[in-house]
């Protein structure tokens, strides 16, 4: 049977046996009289996750390993990286900002996009279901990060969904559901809207959603924005309407949607929102959309 000796790490190491992947403490600044930092050391200094240091270290985009100990632990001399680091006039690894972090003096001309770009990208390499029926689908899947980790990761499908900001004629209120969600037992303003169906485009789906549960037919319907609630996990894609204007066509036919709703006056929805009474995702998104870009009040509207 042999053994193998490990190799120990260098004086000024702090005795410390630290993988690239242990997760950094982003307070704790690395000791700049230390006689080496280990990649640790590094991500903390630049404000990052160690995996993202070996990802540039990979890519030839930051000063190689001073020394390198096994096949994984690699150790810089804090100076090269201190003068790699201030040397750097734009910002990029490490997300230094502009000016050494301080506020421009004037605003930004406008902000351009990056391109996607293949190193950056997650891979998939495939997936298998682990459960799958009309309303969710759950699957584990096969995922590669740009720095080479690969592992199985749950991600969730789940149906798109369309609501709507409804404002009356005079343009000074939004009609507001009160309704109990039972999974989380929570209490809050909503705005109607509902699951898409399937040859039913969002713009159909949020003006059948808003006579369903309120009895109103709006008068215009306008596409504000589609995000994703959980972008990190689940693929849902929410897409995001404004009326402006609406008629009483008759009672609402879903009778279990709502306790009761309210036409509530714009300029309330910033106190109901600080006190917690909207919790919907699909409600904030929309609400803050109108209050900041699209409505009536909106600063760009004025």
């Amino acid at each position: 049977m042999s053994s193998t000796r490990r190799a120990q790490p260098p004086r000024g190491y702090a005795g410390r046996s630290i993988g690239e992947n242990d997760l950094v403490t982003m307070t704790a600044r690395p000791d700049p009289e230390a006689e080496w930092w280990t990649t640790k050391d590094v991500a903390a200094y630049l404000g990052i996750e160690p995996g993202a240091v070996s990802t540039y270290r990979k890519r030839g985009q930051m000063p190689a390993p001073d020394q390198t100990i096994g096949s994984r632990t690699h150790l810089w001399k804090p100076g090269r990286i201190t003068a790699w680091q201030e040397s750097r006039t734009r910002a990029g690894v490490g997300g230094r900002p502009r000016g050494g972090g301080k506020s421009p003096a004037t605003e930004p001309a406008g902000i351009v996009s990056a391109v996607p770009d293949d190193d950056s990208r997650w891979i998939v390499h495939g997936r298998r279901p682990i459960y799958d029926n009309e309303w969710i689908k759950l699957y584990l899947t096969d995922v590669e990060l740009p720095d080479g980790q690969r592992f199985e990761h749950h991600t969730v499908w789940m149906p798109t969904a369309a609501m709507t900001a409804v404002l009356n004629d005079d343009l000074t209120h939004v009609l507001l559901m009160w309704r109990h969600r039972f999974v989380p037992d929570v209490w809050n303003w909503e705005l109607p809207g509902g699951l898409v169906d399937e040859g039913e485009e969002p713009a159909q789906t949020a003006a059948r959603e808003i006579e369903e549960e309120t009895g109103y037919r709006p008068r215009t319907i306008e596409h504000l924005v589609t995000f994703e609630p959980m972008i990190g996990m689940v693929n849902t894609p929410h897409h995001v309407f404004l009326a402006r204007g609406a008629e009483r066509i008759g009672e609402p036919t879903e009778k279990t949607e709502m306790q009761r709703m309210e036409w509530v006056p714009l300029d309330q929805v910033p106190s109901l929102i600080a006190q917690g009474q909207v919790s919907n995702s699909g409600t904030l998104v929309a609400l803050l959309h109108v209050l900041a870009i699209s409505g009536p009040t909106a600063p760009n509207r004025s």
